[in-house]
C-alpha cells in the first residue's frame, strides 16, 4: 500500500504544504503512519484531502472524509473475513485428509491384529496336537508330560497375550507420534 506525505499531496493540488496541514487539522483527518516525523496518508485519505481542498464546502468534505474512512474500514474487514474463511477452509481440508489417513492406518492395524490372533490360535492348536501325540506315544510318562505341556501352553498363551499387548501399545504409540507430529 503506497503512502503519501503532505508535501506529495500539496504538490499534486498545487497548494502550499502549510495549507494542507491546516486543512487536515481542521477536518480531523487521521494519518496512517509516521516516518521520520512525517505524517503519511493512504490513497483514500489522500483522495479525501484533495477533494476537500479543491471544493468550497468544508462540511461536504468532512462528510466525504468520514464516508471514505467508513468504506475503507469495511473493505479491510471484508478482506480479513475472506482471509479467515479461506484459512478455515484449508484447515478443514487438511483435517479431512488426516482423518482419511488415520482411518486407513486403523484399518491396517486391525488387519495386523486379526492376523496375530490367527497365528496365536494356530500355535495353540499345534500345541494341543503335539500334546496328544506325546500322550499316545508315552502312556507311562503321560502325567509328567501332560503337566509340562499344560505349563508350556499356558506360558505360550501368556507370552502370546503379552506380545499382543505389547504390539497394541507399540502401535498406539506409533499412531499418536504420527498424529501429533503433523
Amino acid at each position: 500500500m503506497k503512502l503519501y506525505s503532505m508535501k506529495d499531496i500539496a504538490e499534486e493540488i498545487g497548494k502550499d504544504k502549510s495549507n494542507v496541514y491546516r486543512y487536515i487539522k481542521r477536518n480531523n483527518i487521521a494519518h496512517t503512519d509516521v516516518k521520520e516525523r512525517t505524517l503519511l496518508f493512504n490513497a483514500a485519505q489522500k483522495s479525501t484531502i484533495i477533494k476537500g481542498m479543491t471544493s468550497n464546502s468544508n462540511d461536504d468534505v468532512a462528510q466525504r472524509s468520514q464516508h471514505d474512512q467508513h468504506n475503507e474500514h469495511h473493505s479491510v474487514t471484508d478482506n480479513n473475513t475472506d482471509q479467515i474463511i479461506a484459512a478455515m477452509q484449508d484447515n478443514i481440508k487438511n483435517l479431512k485428509e488426516q482423518n482419511i489417513l488415520l482411518a486407513k492406518q486403523l484399518e491396517s492395524k486391525d488387519k495386523q491384529l486379526d492376523e496375530a490372533q490367527k497365528l496365536i490360535d494356530q500355535q495353540q492348536q499345534l500345541n494341543l496336537s503335539t500334546q496328544r501325540l506325546l500322550t499316545q506315544q508315552n502312556e507311562p510318562q503321560a502325567v509328567k508330560q501332560q503337566a509340562q505341556t499344560k505349563q508350556k501352553s499356558t506360558e505360550q498363551a501368556q507370552e502370546s497375550e503379552e506380545n499382543n499387548d505389547y504390539q497394541k501399545k507399540a502401535n498406539k504409540k506409533r499412531f499418536f507420534k504420527r498424529f501429533f507430529a503433523k
